[in-house]
């Protein structure tokens, strides 16, 4: 039960996550961490009433959702980077001859979209999620066509090992936000530094 609680604020949070990352200076990574001790800190309500539980599947419990939030992050960025793969100021003239002719610039970002998935389709099997991580890590820019003839590049701001590199710590983040969370889940009672009120310190 704790997992799936935790893996469903994980899937909310990741939406969010997906886009802070793009923080100048990498500076979006370190809201991975907060993620993690904030879903580590709910789940824990649920799963402190099965305590002690052992360490082999509190670490399988972090992989697990881990990987999930990680893979639903990257999930997000790519349906985020899809979505405005032609926002300004790409594709000036494309906006431009459309809104000379009267007509609607609506296709412009359409038309670049399905560009944009055709072309990780194509060239980066088997397109979608798996595709764009290949073409992040491998490019992470590209020239589209739009309208028949009008071009422009698109690219993101981490790419090449710099996406890889930055994925990983955001993972690993997350991950040492949830055990920092969990860890005092193998004892059998809970632990605490506060002193209950008459109660006198023992020296060390």
């Amino acid at each position: 039960m704790a997992q799936l609680v935790g893996i469903a604020i994980a899937l909310a949070l990741t939406w969010l996550l997906a886009r802070v990352i793009w923080l100048p200076f990498y500076f979006g990574i370190f809201f991975y961490l907060i993620a993690g001790l904030l879903v580590g800190a709910i789940s824990f309500r649920v799963a402190r009433s099965v305590r002690p539980l052992r360490t082999p599947r509190l670490v399988q419990g972090v992989v697990l959702m881990t990987l999930v939030a990680m893979g639903a992050s990257v999930t997000w960025e790519y349906r985020n980077i899809a979505a405005t793969v032609a926002d300004p100021p790409r594709f000036a003239r494309a906006r431009q001859s459309l809104q000379a002719s009267g007509r609607s610039v609506g296709p412009v970002q359409e038309e670049a979209t399905q560009a944009f998935r055709t072309y990780l389709r194509n060239d980066y099997s088997p397109g979608g999620v798996l595709g764009y991580a290949q073409w992040a890590i491998d490019k992470g820019q590209v020239r589209l066509v739009v309208l028949d003839g009008f071009a422009d590049e698109a690219s993101i701001p981490h790419r090449g090992i710099a996406w890889l590199l930055r994925t990983t710590i955001a993972g690993v983040l997350f991950a040492a936000g949830l055990w920092s969370q969990y860890e005092s889940l193998r004892s059998a009672t809970a632990t605490s530094n506060i002193l209950a009120p008459g109660e006198e310190a023992e020296d060390a």
